[in-house]
């Protein structure tokens, strides 16, 4: 008999994906036919509902809870995906802790979850799955932060672990190639805190060319280009937001 010819579904997992910019990534990767992984912390109920969407749209779907704030997360998520997928194609690091930081507030415990969470875990998923995203020529996505290289001091920790993540990327994009694309996706606003007074916001918006905030549509439908379209593309930083950086 002929060798089959299908094509093999290809896999993504994407860390921080039952809510807000990680659910758009998830909906996305799965619309342009990738069946899907995803870690969660709190949102049961949140991963749940999607799980079933997912499956639904016959995509297979795995929802896999872990604290990414611990140093041993990355082992942890690793055995539990491959109990159901045999190959990675995409690895997006998504899930990220956003904690007011000044200088006098800062003490040691947040600055080490803030640092794993945003670079150690980042790291050691890549070393995971290397040698299944080398073969099949994968691609990393890591969600850095406009704030990366224009830190706000009321934030300090949390911008410092982000500005590791695009020193990560560019790092990664050298070890990992050529079999690997690793590349940063940098906000600005793409969705607002539900507690960011409305002055405030008015007050950034003033600054950004585009003229309003951006949305989880933008960054998901770039993290789809670059996870499929986007071959020829490593070691790049770039820049959602709306021409904030410019100005």
């Amino acid at each position: 008999m002929p060798r089959s010819t299908k094509k093999a579904t290809r896999v993504a997992i994407v860390t921080g994906g039952a809510k807000r910019v990680g659910r758009a990534i998830v909906e996305r990767l799965a619309e342009a036919g990738f069946d899907i992984a995803f870690t969660y912390l709190s949102s049961d109920r949140d991963a749940k509902k999607l799980v079933e969407i997912l499956r639904r749209k016959n995509r297979r779907a795995l929802a896999i809870k872990a604290d990414l704030t611990h140093p041993d997360a990355a082992r942890i998520i690793a055995t539990e995906f491959r109990s159901t997928f045999n190959r990675l194609d995409v690895l997006v690091n998504n899930a990220s802790l956003y904690l007011p930081s000044a200088l006098s507030q800062i003490d040691k415990d947040q600055f080490a979850k803030l640092w794993t969470i945003h670079v150690w875990n980042p790291m050691a998923l890549c070393r995971e799955f290397e040698s299944m995203l080398r073969q099949h020529r994968g691609h990393v996505v890591n969600m850095v932060d406009l704030l990366a290289e224009k830190p706000w001091p009321e934030y300090l920790a949390y911008c410092t672990s982000k500005a590791g993540l695009a020193n990560l990327t560019l790092g990664l994009s050298r070890e990992l190639s050529p079999e690997v694309t690793v590349n940063g996706i940098a906000p600005g606003v793409v969705e607002w805190p539900e507690d960011f007074p409305e002055a405030s916001r008015t007050k950034y918006l003033k600054r950004v060319p585009l003229g309003r905030a951006g949305t989880s549509k933008d960054v998901a439908d770039l993290v789809h280009f670059l996870a499929t379209d986007g071959s020829y593309i490593t070691g790049q930083i770039i820049r959602v937001d709306g021409g904030r950086s410019i100005t």
